[in-house]
């Protein structure tokens, strides 16, 4: 029977009768994570989307977001699961440990991650944004700023975002115009325009 937010059978099929993930722990990096732990991880993230984040998608709409006195306030609703998946490590189960991730192979983050935004994709549009900015500081980042930024990214005390699209060039990023110039005490001086920011102001984390 299809479900809510994503056929289990189906996403059992892909999982273990098509990729055949379990085959992945005879490697040393994920020896820990056979059948049996993948399906329980699976399995966490369903009850996670179905019991706690499927019944906030309305509020997106009948709720929004809100300006006041400058700052954008999310809905009440949307604090209470982003605090469940910081607290259930779920922003960063591909990680490197070194960094606060749980080194979970990058498909169980996937499976999760499907669940996640069929119960409520407007919501999964800000801890969604983390994994690409902790992994932008990863790879390119210097010593000084992994230390700096990435527990926090990866906690969830920190959000992340995304600055593509501008007036004048959305998927075409050949197009962009913004330019960065570095300053003296190595911070950037951003200059350009972006609109459609994904996760770009909310009230659920510090920065």
């Amino acid at each position: 029977m299809a479900q809510s937010i994503t056929d289990r059978r189906d996403q059992d099929f892909v999982l273990h009768e098509v990729l055949e993930v379990s085959n992945l722990s005879k490697y040393k990096k994920f020896a820990d994570f056979n059948r049996k732990t993948m399906d329980m991880v699976v399995r966490e993230a369903r009850n996670l989307a179905v019991k706690e984040i499927l019944p906030t998608q309305k509020d997106g709409d009948n709720i929004g977001c809100s300006l006041e006195n400058g700052k954008v306030k999310v809905p009440p609703s949307y604090h209470k699961i982003f605090g469940l998946i910081c607290e259930g490590e779920w922003l960063a189960m591909c990680e490197d440990p070194e960094y606060g991730g749980q080194g979970m192979p990058e498909v169980l983050a996937k499976a999760a991650s499907e669940l996640f935004i069929g119960a409520n994709c407007s919501f999964m549009l800000y801890p969604g944004m983390n994994h690409g900015a902790g992994k932008l500081v990863e790879v390119f980042g210097t010593d000084e700023q992994k230390n700096k930024y990435l527990k926090n990214i990866y906690t969830g005390k920190w959000a992340g975002t995304m600055c593509l699209t501008e007036p004048e060039a959305g998927s075409d990023v050949g197009a962009l115009t913004t330019s960065a110039k570095k300053n003296p005490d190595g911070t950037y001086s951003i200059i350009g325009n972006k609109i459609f920011i994904s996760g770009g102001d909310h009230d659920m984390t510090e920065n």
